[in-house]
């Protein structure tokens, strides 16, 4: 029969120890480490059936009849150390816990029956606001304890911070990264660095690259050396590869400060996720970091032009060698003149060149900017407005198919920028007068010509106590004959004119926001698609007097979009005018205007 068991040799512990000792990270908790004694209180001790293998050799080191505590068992849960006298037959020979105890244990009564033993009871949890909670947990490992005292040294408003020019969030989403991993290093192992760190660091020195900017953060080529070498060496590096992979997903400019008509949100990546990504990535965490820049195609082309207008660049090293002869005297008139004068700049063409791919690279760093705004996933078949180039495309599983040029918004009536999809079109659209064209440009002409809005067709009503106006469909409607739609804040879509004449200007900028497309009914044929049935004329044949809608089979994305340079297919770099002035404002966000 199984010893008696002496209820009073046993250890308790609180249910809030058990909760913090039990459901804490691994990296916080000794395994068989026995839990201290503490005074009986209500809530009885859980058992457990079977002890985790590999901890049956520490469970055996412990005291008889010591409640012992794991990091990683179910919260609650506690082992039982007894003695040898208690071991199941085949059990441990030198006493381990019983794994068939699945209740409390009974004690003889003094005439030899059995009876339930008394509750094993723990005390009540004190209030949470008096709980320290590393009160009931282990102390961090040195290094741990350094990285913690480091990052919470660093939260104080005071502290100057050494490890680069992260914003007050951005720190403390590292900090919360490394208090989920229990402080533990990111970037080595007993003191090695681990296989990402060379990878990363060489992207990090590249971030020129792609026009970021990490000069405030210090290099720190190998993460050795004493606990406090370690963690200054794997903050800063967790820093830099945070701040390069957000500026790399657009952090850098907020493009509603460039204008409230831009729509674009850059899909800004968070710090865990960065981390969590980089740190796992082995040898290939360079290649994860230069991830977070922008995906499309476009991108890479301006990046690898950029790279090829600073190789262009002749270094000094280069530059032409002076010609043997006398010293000059009373002006440059020798046969080495033209040399001095060009290595001197003195004729202005030198000069000139290097301000001209001064401006050029300023541009495309612009522009590589504006990329980070998009959509990362922007649709293999699509609809992109480019606004400065003055032109529409439609492309098909990443193939440009139809080109239109457009009309856009006047420097004065910006067309907004924005992502969305084009659900269906309008044949024979009624055109709802917007409330700012109607008090800034139609009221005035009224007041002159009473017979203004009759004159012109305009059908007037009064709707809750404002004037509405809208224009019948007909061949003299501002919308042309057909419009096409796509749902967003700004009231604007693409839609045909009868002012064909502008399309032949080379500027193009007259609208109040719109979108006018030139040949709209070619354009229809696309986005409807011809293998759908619907052909050009067959769009055109639903001309009449009455609005007529049709969906498009899949609704087809939509990106307006404001690139003043960006590759053509043959590879040749194209500069736009900045018609709203938006690259200058983004130039002078990053720093470029000089």
């Amino acid at each position: 029969m199984r010893a008696p068991v002496e209820w009073s040799n046993f250890q308790y512990v609180s249910a809030l120890a058990l909760l913090l000792s039990l459901g804490g990270a691994p990296a916080r908790a000794e395994e068989g480490a026995a839990v201290p004694a503490r005074t009986p209180g209500a809530a009885p001790i859980e058992w457990l059936e079977k002890t985790p293998t590999g901890l049956r050799a520490a469970i055996s080191r412990a005291p008889a009849g010591t409640v012992v505590a794991w990091a990683g068992a179910p919260a609650g849960s506690v082992l039982l150390r007894g003695d040898s006298a208690d071991a199941p037959e085949g059990g441990d020979a030198q006493g381990d816990l019983d794994p068939t105890i699945t209740q409390p244990p009974t004690a003889e009564t003094e005439g030899g029956q059995d009876r339930p033993a008394a509750s094993i009871e723990t005390p009540a949890a004190p209030a949470s606001d008096s709980v320290d909670p590393d009160a009931f947990a282990p102390p961090l490992p040195p290094i741990n304890a350094a990285l913690k005292a480091a990052l919470e040294a660093r939260a104080r408003p005071d502290f100057r911070d050494p490890f680069g020019p992260l914003n007050r969030k951005e720190r403390e989403a590292v900090a919360a990264f490394y208090a989920a991993r229990d402080f533990a290093p990111l970037w080595s192992t007993d003191g090695n660095p681990n296989p990402e760190v060379k990878s990363a660091m060489e992207r990090l020195e590249r971030a020129g690259d792609d026009g970021l900017d990490l000069k405030g953060f210090p290099r720190r080529p190998a993460l050795a050396g004493s606990d406090e070498d370690l963690v200054l060496a794997d903050i800063a590096l967790s820093d830099a590869v945070v701040a390069y992979a957000r500026q790399a997903s657009g952090s850098r400019v907020d493009p509603h400060a460039i204008s409230p008509l831009i729509g674009a949100k850059p899909e800004v990546a968070d710090a865990s996720i960065i981390l969590a990504i980089v740190a796992s990535a082995g040898e290939d965490a360079g290649a994860a970091l230069k991830g977070f820049n922008p995906p499309q195609k476009a991108y890479e082309a301006l990046r690898e032009k950029l790279a090829e207008l600073r190789r262009e660049r002749v270094p000094a090293a280069r530059a032409p060698s002076l010609p043997a002869g006398p010293a000059l005297k009373g002006g440059l008139r020798a046969s080495r003149a033209p040399v001095i004068r060009a290595r001197l700049s003195l004729d202005g063409q030198n000069g000139a060149a290097v301000a001209k791919p001064s401006r050029i690279e300023a541009e495309i760093l612009a522009n590589m900017e504006r990329w980070r705004w998009m959509p990362r996933d922007m649709g293999d078949s699509r609809i992109e407005v480019n606004i400065p180039d003055f032109e529409v495309v439609v492309i098909e599983n990443g193939r440009i198919v139809q080109r239109n040029r457009v009309v856009v918004g006047k420097e004065q009536t910006p067309t907004p920028i924005f992502s969305n999809k084009m659900q269906f079109l309008i044949v024979n659209p009624y055109w709802n007068v917007p409330q700012s064209i109607i008090r800034k440009e139609m009221l005035p002409k009224l007041g002159a010509d009473p017979s203004y809005f009759r004159r012109l067709g305009y059908q007037v009503a009064s709707v809750g106590g404002r004037l509405r106006v809208r224009q019948p469909p007909g061949e003299r409607n501002a919308l042309g004959r057909i419009k096409f739609m796509f749902p967003n804040d700004y009231s604007v879509y693409l839609h045909d004119t009868p002012s064909r004449a502008l399309f032949s200007e080379s500027k193009r900028a007259y609208s109040h926001g719109c979108v006018r497309v030139d040949d709209p009914f070619r354009f229809a044929e696309t986005v409807l698609g011809r293998a759908n049935g619907w052909s050009e004329q067959r769009v055109k044949g639903l001309i009449g007097g009455k609005e007529r809608y049709v969906y498009l089979p899949n609704p087809l994305p939509v990106h307006i979009e404001y690139f003043t340079t960006y590759v053509d297919e043959s590879g040749r770099l194209q500069l736009r005018d900045d018609i709203y002035g938006y690259s200058h404002r983004v130039k002078a966000a990053l720093g470029l205007d000089s």
